[in-house]
C-alpha cells in the first residue's frame, strides 16, 4: 500500500500552470486510491506547498543551506528513498543548460534516479513533457532514465513521439493529458478580483497573457525580436482589436516572471482602453483558473494559462511561444486557433484575435464536448498508480487506460 509519494517536478508556486498540476495529479490519486495520501514535494517555497493545497502536503525544502542545489541534494534524495512512490512531472526533461542544476533538472535526476532505482524504489513519469532534447547527452540521459520507470504517462504526442524517437522501448508507455485540466477552479472570489481589478466583471473580456521568454523558444531560426519590438507589435495589435470590440482587456498572469512584460504591454496601450491585471503573485491557482473561465476569450502563450482556462469552459487562441502550445491546442482539435511567430505583426495577430473573437461562441461549445474527454483521459493516469498500490505490476492498468483512451478517441 503507498502511504506517501514523492512529486519531482517545478513546484516554487511562482507558476500558476505547474501549481495546478501538482493539484490535479494529488486529486487524480487520491480519489483513486480511496484515500489521502501524504504527498513530499521538493520545493523553494515550503509556504506554498504546505499552504495553498487541499491535499496532504509535506514541504521539501531544497536551499543551498539544506545541501541542495535546486533539486540536485540530499533533501530529494532522501525524500525519494523514503517515500514509496516518486512521480516525475511537467515539462522537465530537456536538454537546456543540460550541466546547469539551476536550471536543468534532467542532469539531476539522471544522478539520482538509477541509484534509487537499484536500491528498489518505484518511479514513474506522470503527466510529462519531454523535450526539446538536441544533444548526445541528453537524448542519452532522457532515453536511459525513461527505461528505469515503472510507467510513463505522457501528456501529448510529440512526447511520445520524441521518446520513442530516443529509442525507448518501455512498455508501459501511454499518451494521456494534462493533469492541470482536473484541478478545480475557487470561483467565490472571482468577482472581487476582477473589481480590485478594476475591470467590470458583467461585461465580456477579452483575455490576454504574455510570457517574458518572447520568442527565444519559438525556434524561429533567426535572432529575438527582442523586448521593444514584441512590446510595440502587442501595443498596435490589441489597439486595433480594442476598436473593433470595445470590451475591457484583462491581463492574466500565471508565472511571476511574466509580471513585468504584463505590465510594459498594458502600459503601451491606449489610455482610452479599460484594463486589468490579475496575477498569481497574489492569487493561488484556484483563483487564477476562476478568474479565467470568466473571460469571452484568451489570447496566451503560456501553454497552462491555455490550459487553465480552456478547462474551466471558456475559449482560447495561442501564440507558439514553444510547440507545446500548438501540440496542446490539437489535441482539442482547435489547430487552427494558433498565431505562429512567422506571422507575429500588428496586422495578422488583430485579425487572429477579432477572427477567434467572432468564433468564440463555437470555441465555447467545442470544449463544452473535448474537455471532459481530455480530463477523463488526465484521471486515467492514476490507474497506474492504482496498479502499483495494490502490489501488482504497472502493465496491469494498461488495459483499463486504453479503454479510457479509447472512449475519449471515439
Amino acid at each position: 500500500m503507498i502511504k506517501s509519494i514523492t512529486l519531482l517536478g517545478s513546484s516554487s508556486g511562482r507558476n500558476a500552470g505547474d501549481a495546478a498540476l501538482i493539484a490535479g495529479i494529488m486529486d487524480s490519486v487520491d480519489r483513486r486510491l480511496g484515500r489521502r495520501v501524504s504527498y513530499e514535494i521538493p520545493t523553494i517555497n515550503p509556504r506554498y506547498i504546505r499552504e495553498c493545497y487541499d491535499n496532504e502536503t509535506v514541504p521539501v525544502g531544497m536551499m543551498p543551506w539544506q545541501m541542495s542545489v535546486k533539486m540536485l541534494g540530499l533533501p530529494t534524495w532522501r525524500s525519494i528513498m523514503r517515500t514509496d512512490l516518486t512521480l516525475i512531472f511537467d515539462a522537465i526533461l530537456f536538454d537546456r543548460s543540460l550541466y546547469n542544476p539551476l536550471f536543468n533538472f534532467l542532469s539531476s535526476l539522471y544522478l539520482m534516479l538509477p541509484r534509487a532505482k537499484r536500491a528498489g524504489k518505484k518511479m514513474a513519469y506522470m503527466n510529462v513533457g519531454a523535450g526539446p532534447v538536441t544533444t548526445p547527452a541528453g537524448q542519452r540521459m532522457l532515453r536511459e532514465l525513461s527505461e528505469l520507470m515503472d510507467f510513463i504517462a505522457v501528456r501529448d504526442q510529440s512526447s511520445y513521439d520524441i521518446l520513442a524517437g530516443l529509442g525507448v522501448k518501455n512498455p508501459n508507455m501511454v499518451t494521456a493529458a494534462d493533469s492541470a485540466l482536473t484541478c478545480p477552479a475557487h470561483d467565490k472570489k472571482v468577482d472581487e478580483l476582477y473589481k480590485a481589478a478594476g475591470i467590470d466583471p458583467s461585461r465580456e473580456i477579452l483575455a490576454v497573457n504574455v510570457n517574458r521568454y518572447l520568442d527565444t523558444w519559438a525556434g524561429t531560426g533567426r535572432p529575438s525580436m527582442g523586448r521593444e519590438a514584441f512590446v510595440n507589435v502587442y501595443r498596435e495589435a490589441l489597439n486595433k482589436v480594442w476598436r473593433e470590440i470595445r470590451a475591457p482587456i484583462v491581463f492574466i498572469s500565471t508565472q511571476h516572471h511574466d509580471v513585468e512584460i504584463t505590465k510594459a504591454v498594458m502600459d503601451s496601450l491606449n489610455p482610452e482602453i479599460p484594463r486589468g491585471h490579475i496575477t498569481n503573485t497574489t492569487c493561488d491557482h484556484y483563483d487564477i483558473k476562476g478568474a479565467a473561465g470568466r473571460v469571452g476569450l484568451l489570447f496566451g502563450m503560456r501553454l497552462h494559462a491555455i490550459i487553465l482556462t480552456s478547462s474551466a469552459g471558456a475559449p482560447v487562441c495561442g501564440l507558439r511561444y514553444q510547440p507545446k502550445v500548438e501540440h496542446y491546442l490539437r489535441t482539442l482539435g482547435m489547430e487552427e486557433q494558433v498565431l505562429k511567430f512567422d506571422d507575429f505583426n500588428p496586422d495578422a495577430m488583430a485579425a487572429f484575435i477579432l477572427k477567434n473573437w467572432r468564433d468564440r461562441h463555437a470555441l465555447r461549445e467545442r470544449l463544452k464536448v473535448v474537455i471532459p474527454r481530455q480530463s477523463a483521459l488526465a484521471d486515467a493516469t492514476s490507474l497506474f498508480v492504482e496498479a502499483i498500490d495494490q502490489g501488482r505490476p504497472a502493465a496491469d492498468a494498461r488495459p483499463a487506460f486504453e479503454a479510457v483512451r479509447g472512449s475519449v478517441s471515439a
